[in-house]
């Protein structure tokens, strides 16, 4: 890659940083949305096939925001088509500090970071001079550079490849991945109306690894994450009656202890395990004090998954839920019969009944007590939730005011789950095009220790979650309605395209550049490899993919 070429892709760089994306924003996601767009307008095979250039719309978007696909078509005509996808927003700058309002100028930031407390590994970076800091120069504006700047060469010269190719930017990543949800549906639209076959689609993430770990990598898979929410509710009483009610903070405590961190339920595959559920909140839904015992409580876990649906998920939450309320009974009972031999005023251990219910189950009892108000109760409650309460929070009144509505008596739990949802995505080496992708990966890593002297390792997950769940789903579609059945709110506005993604199976790759620490006010981008070798081998990597499909 010549001088000329790298300034051009160095200033690209700077433009997209520049830009103050922070999820979820109306202004900032269009601003980058329509440069992007722009980026591309000018050049003479848009201006003769304005058609393949798109700024469309995300569905049922209420920041009105945008996604940009655009497609250079090959000059012999073919429906395949390899995608680059990369995600335009970033996270907020909190975490810089002081150094906040120079975050989107990195230049500025690299150089005035050097007067902050930093970690050893970023210090040594700073001073080798290679590295750029800056809020969104890994988290991934560096690898949406280079897909414009590798899909700018090839508009230039429709012939270079014997495929078409095709980028795909979207909003919202970092939030609910409303940008490549509504991508998805697209692209499945496409793939019917076009007559497109993709043979693969490259996320182009940095690097999701730290330290000595930081070293380019090719991913066959993204990994998976679902969030399990367990609602838990006791009896009231006053506390100076304390043993005539059921106190729900020790089922919740329990079903904490017993799934937080415990390698039990780590899901697994080629011999490597992931991490297992952990507690994201716990809380009382308590809205006010009073001197009521705790009645109801509420908690949701992040799970990563390599293997494990919806279905298999749920049937192991029915378990836990109902051994933390059956061991939160007899501890019960224990305590008040030892109580009682104290001399305390106490009647003799109430006799409770554990119940546990899925949020499919519940709202089935709600639509039969509602009838035809059922959708009009559903919009109303997720409407009255204080205004900024985020999803979870929306889910957690809609799960209380159900059961509410149908009386059913505690001990009691339900179970479910809460958005986002990312589906893994696994290359099992069943089809023609998993094949394909894993040979152009080792090719790739051949090139590269060929080529530049340095090592490309190839890993089957990328582990920070990605947009790339979203291009098919690996299991039987019937496992998506599990998880929309059991999800409070579903569709207000949260959903996933289910037919969409049944109809999809585009195989996958992550290649991007090297970064480290993204989210924190360390992060950076290695400018060498950014610049110097990862446009080549990205060319590389499509060229293989689409020479694998002609063999």
């Amino acid at each position: 890659m010549g001088d000329h070429s790298k300034r051009e892709l160095y200033g690209l760089l700077l433009n997209l940083v520049g830009i103050p994306s922070v999820s979820p924003s109306a202004e900032s996601e269009n601003r980058i949305a329509r440069f992007i767009h722009d980026s591309f307008q000018d050049l003479s095979y848009f201006q003769e096939n304005r058609g393949d250039l798109r700024l469309l719309p995300l569905e049922g978007d209420p920041l009105g925001r945008h996604l940009v696909f655009a497609i250079v078509r090959a000059r012999k005509r073919t429906a395949d088509t390899v995608i680059l996808m990369g995600h335009m927003d970033v996270v907020g700058t909190e975490a810089c500090g002081f150094l906040a309002p120079l975050a989107f100028s990195p230049e500025e930031y690299t150089e005035r970071i050097a007067s902050v407390a930093i970690p050893r590994d970023a210090r040594k970076d700073l001073e080798s001079g290679e590295w750029l800091f800056g809020r969104g120069v890994a988290d991934m504006k560096s690898g949406v550079a280079a897909g414009m700047d590798l899909l700018m060469e090839a508009a230039e010269n429709p012939g270079k490849y014997d495929a078409n190719v095709a980028v795909l930017f979207v909003p919202d990543e970092e939030n609910n991945s409303g940008g490549m949800l509504s991508g998805s549906s697209c692209l499945a639209r496409f793939q019917k109306e076009e007559s497109l076959r993709y043979l693969a689609c490259i996320d182009l993430e940095p690097t999701f690894a730290t330290g000595d770990d930081a070293r380019p990598t090719i991913y066959l898979g993204s990994i998976g994450k679902i969030n399990p929410f367990f609602f838990c509710a006791g009896k009231e009483t006053h506390v100076g009656e304390y043993y005539e009610g059921f106190c729900a903070a020790p089922v919740i405590s329990r079903i904490n202890l017993m799934l937080d961190g415990n390698p039990e339920y780590a899901d697994s595959l080629f011999g490597k395990s992931y991490p297992p559920f952990g507690c994201m909140r716990q809380m009382d839904l308590r809205r006010e004090y009073s001197a009521t015992i705790m009645t109801k409580a509420f908690a949701f876990y992040s799970y990563l998954t390599s293997t494990r649906l919806p279905g298999q998920i749920l049937s192991e939450m029915r378990g836990i839920a109902m051994e933390a309320l059956e061991a939160s009974i007899e501890k019960y009972r224990e305590n008040t019969s030892s109580f009682a031999a104290m001399g305390g005023t106490t009647s003799k251990p109430r006799d409770w009944e554990p119940t546990v219910v899925s949020f499919d189950e519940l709202s089935d009892m709600a639509e039969k007590v509602l009838g035809d108000g059922y959708a009009r109760f559903m919009d109303e409650t997720v409407g009255s939730a204080p205004e900024g309460s985020d999803e979870r929070v929306r889910a957690a009144l809609l799960v209380e005011s159900m059961v509410e509505l149908c009386g059913i008596p505690g001990p009691m739990a339900v179970i479910g789950f809460l958005p986002p949802w990312y589906p893994h995505r696994s290359n099992l080496g069943e089809t023609r095009g998993e094949k394909v992708v894993a040979d152009a990966a080792s090719a790739t890593a051949g090139e590269m220790e060929r080529r530049f002297g340095l090592p490309l390792d190839i890993r089957p997950f990328f582990e920070g979650v990605s947009d790339l769940s979203y291009c098919g789903f690996q299991g039987d579609s019937s496992e998506m309605e599990v998880f929309a059945r059991n999800m409070p709110g579903w569709g207000r506005p949260y959903r996933i395209p289910v037919e969409a993604l049944a109809e999809l199976d585009i195989p996958i790759l992550n290649l991007g550049p090297v970064g480290k620490d993204a989210h924190k006010n360390t992060e950076r981008i290695h400018l060498p490899f950014m610049l110097e070798v990862f446009p080549n081998i990205l060319r590389f990597v499509v060229e293989r993919i689409i020479e694998g499909y002609r063999s």
